[in-house]
């Protein structure tokens, strides 16, 4: 098929079985044969143990961070990539980052985006571009894939010999088992008897085995009852993710003829509506932005000003706003509407109001930093300015869409590709530290007002750093809160090493750095350390104090 042209050559060649006429080109493809098919079993038996060790063993992150930097390797080792190197390259670039954010300080947010980061390779090492929807499909039938090739090996058909026996392709002839089992052999026998030849060698080997069968025991006795059923359930995703089933599943249309833009022909029904429409919206935009430039742009706020209505609601509603005139825009300019000779004034109105858009999204923008400056940074303003963000590249891939005359398939996968970027990228970002380092430095500027985000707001151990710039603060509600937000986060990081058997897998970078942090200045809120009970009265007033600046 033409399609599996175009990816990788997962498929092994044919087994010759035309006898003595083409014997050096049979010996060649089953040399080729056995040498991939060892390659794979290789991989597979890899991915499958750390998925077993790391995964379903891990006490935490660090576990699945280890494995997601190790997946490249395990590709590197059971394929042949077929083209895209950079695709590749990139994609093992966003596995081993989002690896380092899970070690540092994972959550489930950057485990969903590891997890769709491998299909996403797979797809690369199979010469394809991971788009979104494509990406997802082989992530949803990779144990299928999985499964099939483990069927498709056990029929593949196997050589018939010259005294007409037939033997599997793996075992093409006993110089193979020997070449691997010969060596292994020799090495057992005469290491052996070096070891008996020396008493102290011999004490230490000994000992070397007690301790494995130790450890192989302690690790059996922990096999539990989903164990095996896991192991096999990551051998086929491995295996279908390795290899998955040619062709790969594609949404809509790929080559798609270059369109005439503004081809004189039959007049588009809708063109006069269309134009109306857009002239509405721009005197309605141009009219609306006036306002907002003059009521919101570079003002001093009155005690009362409503910062909620107008910097967080309104901004979402501005947003929304964007959001609708990129569906607009999209839906004008699509199907017969790009073969109407009048195409060209159409577009001018376009350019026009997208500046329009850009204009709007500068003034989402100033809201949300009127809100920031007014008391604090958050994790959902981080997530306003990412969205408002996303809507703006939205608007740029709408206008070359418009501009080139691309297909409403081609604008799903761009929009589509620009939100999982979006996404991957605010999952490994680090919002409470740089929220917190914002608000921290304002209230050692004497604006107390962002403290209400550290008193109300959940923070992780990366977000905890900033906060020892407040300890000595001069504000005494501000300065003891703090101190019993710091002196609580110490406690229960005590608390859980002491409660539960350590494993590596349970680290994480950030709360390692951070215990260290507070156990070298402990003695600055050493009596919230001794005293639960004042601790949580201290943090109780700070919360309640801030509260007036919420």
């Amino acid at each position: 098929m033409a399609s599996d042209a175009a990816g990788p050559n997962f498929d092994m060649p044919p087994l010759d079985v035309s006898g003595e006429t083409e014997k050096g080109s049979s010996a060649a493809g089953k040399a080729f044969d056995t040498k991939s098919m060892m390659r794979e079993s290789l991989a597979w038996i890899i991915w499958t143990v750390l998925a077993d060790l790391l995964i379903f063993r891990a006490w935490g992150l660090a576990g699945p961070a280890v494995f997601l930097a190790l997946v490249p390797l395990i590709f590197g080792i059971g394929c042949r990539p077929a083209g895209r190197w950079r695709l590749v390259l990139f994609c093992s670039l966003c596995c081993l980052i989002a690896s380092l954010r899970l070690v540092w300080s994972g959550g489930p947010l950057v485990v969903f985006v590891g997890m769709m980061l491998i299909p996403a390779l797979a797809m690369a090492v199979s010469g394809e571009i991971p788009l979104v929807l494509e990406t997802i499909a082989l992530g949803i039938r990779s144990p299928f894939d999985g499964l099939a090739r483990l069927i498709e090996r056990q029929a593949r058909p196997r050589d018939v010999g010259r005294d007409g026996v037939c033997s599997d392709s793996v075992a093409t002839s006993p110089s193979l088992a020997l070449s691997f089992g010969l060596p292994v052999v020799a090495a057992i026998a005469f290491g052996g008897i070096f070891v008996f030849a020396n008493p102290d060698l011999y004490t230490w080997v000994m000992a070397y085995i007690d301790q494995l069968q130790s450890r192989l025991w302690d690790f059996l006795s922990g096999v539990s009852f989903w164990e095996l059923p896991f192991c096999v359930a990551a051998l086929f995703v491995g295996i279908g993710l390795l290899r998955p089933l040619q062709p790969l599943v594609k949404f809509g249309p790929r080559d798609e003829p270059a369109r005439m833009l503004g081809v004189t022909g039959e007049p588009a029904l809708l063109y006069p509506a269309f134009r109306n429409t857009l002239l509405t919206v721009i005197v309605l935009f141009a009219a609306y932005l006036c306002f907002e430039f003059a009521t919101l742009w570079r003002r001093e706020f009155p005690d009362g000003f409503y910062y909620a209505g107008y910097a967080h609601e309104g901004a979402a509603w501005l947003t929304f706003a964007l959001a609708l005139a990129t569906g607009t825009m999209s839906l004008i300019f699509s199907g017969r509407m790009l073969e109407d000779s009048r195409l060209g004034r159409l577009k001018g109105l376009a350019w026009i109001w997208s500046a329009e858009n850009f204009l709007l999204a500068i003034a989402v923008y100033n809201r949300l930093l009127i809100y920031v400056g007014y008391n604090g940074m958050t994790r959902m303003r981080w997530v306003g300015f990412f969205g408002i963000t996303l809507v703006v590249v939205g608007v740029i891939i709408v206008l070359v869409k418009i501009a080139k005359g691309r297909s409403f398939w081609w604008l799903l996968r761009a929009q589509l590709v620009a939100f999982a970027l979006t996404v991957a990228l605010y999952s490994v970002f680090p919002v409470d530290y740089v929220a917190h380092r914002y608000n921290a430095s304002r209230i050692n500027t004497g604006y107390l007002h962002p403290s209400v985000m550290i008193a109300v707001k959940p923070i992780d151990d990366e977000g905890v750093f900033p906060l020892l710039q407040l300890v000595d603060v001069g504000d005494t509600k501000i300065r003891e809160g703090v101190r019993a937000i710091l002196a609580e986060r110490q406690s229960q990081i005590e608390d859980d090493s002491a409660q539960s058997s350590w494993h590596w897998t349970r680290y994480q970078a950030s709360t390692d750095m951070l215990y260290r942090e507070l156990a070298k200045n402990q003695a600055v809120w050493a009596n919230y350390l001794r005293a639960p009970e004042t601790r949580a009265r201290a943090i109780a007033e700070f919360r309640e104090y801030a509260m007036q600046w919420y």
